[in-house]
Formats: structure tokens, C-alpha cells, sequence
């Protein structure tokens, strides 16, 4: 059948390097290994198609350069219309499904597929008006929130990333029709290898350097790590962004071993991971509506790992089973979950064993297409 996956947020380069760009593929890798035609309607293409995507079909809908926030806003307006028109017409003749990522200013896609009658998802992986708001500045608060409840409204079926996700949709539009899906991971690229004993415990952190990852929270579980007894300790942190440098001052001032390749093609980070003793997604207090991808990866690589309990994590995956789980934002917690692993091999590697057998065998990127459109009456893709 034909896939139309649309993605019109000018902040995810669908062929990038980013985790939302990492997403967008891992949905299409699916689609594709399924055999569908599988087309891309988006407003930032990001490069060229990584290897087994380079099938898929892409539209452009390009948008102005050089305009001011407002501009912007009513420029991603018309990109919509104009969205909804192509896909209108890339629907016509033969079975179909739409697959949408929510996007700021963005309805019509979601209702030319209800007109339709074609089978439409609508993957909200944030609240993304109360995001721009506080982050970047949101000019037409009204608009933004109207074509969000059109698009909830008309969308056959809301996957949400997480609880609170679902609890935002649904205030938003109380008639939607949610299910809660967290991300996911290809356990075939993400796999575990063999890693070197050298004595020492090496804790790694894999995404970009931003105040609502943080990083900093790890950087201070480590530097307490070198007051407690135990192997020698060193870092990995694999990414970039805003507070890098930051991070790798108050990492020497602590003096902290450390290792900073800065960013890395999605396809080497498995390497990376591979290095790792320990992984790690230390979340502060603040948020934690999301789904971590990076938790899903270091699990499918075979790392222990701890995560701060953001999104559904704690229902997702077994605390003290399959990872440990901390609190948001806890630097105690964290260096205590730390110094547990550093010191207790087995334990890691008991970890290790049971999240990549958890991911694998409820959490790939094939289940969460197959839980996403599940009951939409369209053949899609066997969980």
C-alpha cells in the first residue's frame, strides 16, 4: 500500500542526525521492510537518504528564508495548506495510510485523510505549543492551539510517547482517540559486542548537550564517584550542543577522566555504546513528558544502565531488573545507582542481559508501528 509520512516541523531534518530525525527513519525503515511505497512530505529534508531509505519518495515543501518568528508562524500556516493538497493528491487510487508527526500550525493533513476516508495517524512526541511558549517564544498562542485540537479532532488514531503526552492530548481534545506508545529501537544496528576489561568502569552518556538531558547531573555523580571506593571511573560522552563546554570544564575541574568525540553519525553510536560499562540518561526534575530513544538504545546494546523515571520508563522496562531508575534530577540517588554498578560486575551484566532481552522482545521500532496503527483497518505491518 502507500505510506505517506508527513513531517512538517522545520526542527526535524528528516534524513538528520538528530533523535527526532532518528525516529522519523526508524518509522520509515519499517514501512520500507514491509514492502510499501513509502512517500515523505516534509518541510526540511535534511540531506541525503541514509542506506535502506534511499527508496522513499520525498516532497518538499520548502519555506521562506530569512523571516521573523511571526513571519514564521504564518509561514508554517500556509506550508500546512499546502501539505494537505499534495497529500490529497498522493492519496488518490489505491489503499493508503497516513503516518504524521505533530507539527506547531499543522491540521490539514489530518483532515484531507479523514475526508478521505483513509486510515491517518497523528505520533505526538510533545506538547509542542507550551514548548515553543517557554522555549523559543510562541506569537499567535490562539492559532497554534486551534489547529492542534483540528488535528487531534480529525486524526484516526493519536499515538502519544508517553502518559503525559496522552493526558495533554486529551485535554487539548477530549474526544481523541489516544493510545500511549513509547518509543522504540533497531535491535538489529543496536547489539550488544564484546567490551574490554581494563579495569575500568567506564559511564556513558549518548545525546545533545541541553539543559533537559543533563548531563551536568551526571558530570557531578562522577566527580563524587572518585571519593568512594571502587574502580577507576571514567566518562563518555558522546554528542554536542550548548553546554559541552561547560561539561567538559567542570569534568577536568573535578578531575574526571573524560572522553568527548562530540557528534557522531546515528550509525557509529552503537561503537560507542560498545566502550560503555554503564549507560546513562540523567534527566533533571524539571519536564519528563518524553520517551527517552536513548534508553531504549543503551538497552538494546547489551549496557547496564540507569535512567532518571521520566515519561512511562518506570512501567515501560523493570526497575532493579531490566535498568535502575532514579529520580529526576537526584545527584544523590544517581551517584549511589552508580556506585552500585561500578562495584558489582555481575549485576551489570545481569542488566545488561535482561534489557536487551526486554527490547527486544517487546520493544522494536516493528512494535511500535504495529501498536500504532493496530485496529485501523489497513494491513500494515505484523508486530
Amino acid at each position: 500500500m502507500r505510506i505517506v509520512h508527513v513531517s512538517l516541523d522545520p526542527g526535524v531534518p528528516v534524513f538528520g542526525g538528530k533523535g527526532c530525525s532518528v525516529h522519523v527513519q526508524e518509522v520509515l525503515r519499517v514501512f520500507v521492510a514491509a514492502g510499501h511505497d513509502v512517500h515523505v512530505v516534509t518541510t526540511r529534508p535534511g540531506g541525503a537518504a541514509p542506506a535502506g531509505l534511499e527508496g522513499v519518495r520525498v516532497h518538499h515543501v520548502e519555506l521562506p528564508a530569512g523571516r521573523s518568528r511571526r513571519e514564521r508562524e504564518a509561514d508554517l500556516a500556509v506550508a500546512d495548506v499546502r501539505a494537505g493538497t499534495l497529500v490529497a493528491e498522493l492519496l488518490e487510487g489505491g489503499q493508503a495510510l497516513v503516518y504524521e508527526r505533530y507539527a506547531l500550525f499543522a491540521c490539514a493533513v489530518q483532515e484531507v485523510a479523514r475526508r478521505a476516508g483513509v486510515p491517518a495517524v497523528l505520533e505526538v512526541n510533545a506538547p509542542l505549543p507550551l514548548e515553543q511558549a517557554a522555549h523559543r517564544g510562541l506569537h499567535d498562542v490562539a492559532g497554534a492551539d486551534e489547529r492542534t485540537r483540528r488535528a487531534f479532532a480529525a486524526a484516526g488514531r493519536v499515538v502519544a510517547v508517553s502518559s503525559p503526552v496522552a493526558h495533554w492530548v486529551r485535554r487539548v481534545e477530549p474526544a481523541a482517540d489516544v493510545v500511549v506508545v513509547p518509543n522504540g529501537v533497531d535491535t538489529t544496528r543496536f547489539a550488544p559486542v564484546p567490551r574490554p576489561v581494563d579495569g575500568v568502569v567506564r559511564l556513558a552518556f549518548v545525546g545533545a548537550f541541553r539543559p533537559w538531558h543533563g548531563v551536568d547531573l551526571l558530570v557531578e555523580a562522577a566527580g563524587r564517584l572518585t571519593g568512594l571506593p571502587g574502580p577507576d571511573v571514567e566518562l563518555l560522552l558522546v554528542g554536542d550542543g550548548p553546554g559541552r563546554p561547560a561539561a567538559l570544564q567542570r569534568a577536568a575541574e573535578l578531575g574526571i577522566r573524560c572522553t568527548a568525540p562530540g557528534t557522531v553519525d546515528p550509525a557509529e553510536v552503537p561503537a560507542f555504546l560498545a566502550r560503555a560499562d554503564v549507560a546513562v540518561a540523567p534527566y533533571p526534575a524539571a519536564g519528563g513528558y518524553f520517551s527517552p530513544l536513548k534508553v531504549a538504545e543503551y538497552l538494546a546494546c547489551g549496557v547496564a544502565t540507569v535512567a532518571a523515571a521520566v515519561g512511562d520508563l518506570a512501567v515501560t522496562y523493570a526497575d532493579g531488573r531490566e535498568f535502575l531508575l532514579v529520580p529526576p534530577g537526584d545527584v544523590e540517588a544517581l551517584t549511589a545507582a552508580l556506585q552500585l554498578l561500578r562495584t558489582d560486575p555481575d549485576l551489570r551484566g545481569d542488566l545488561a542481559v535482561a534489557g536487551r532481552r526486554a527490547v527486544a522482545a517487546r520493544g522494536t521500532w516493528r512494535h511500535v508501528v504495529a501498536r500504532s496503527v493496530e485496529g485501523l483497518g489497513a494491513p500494515v505491518v505484523a508486530a
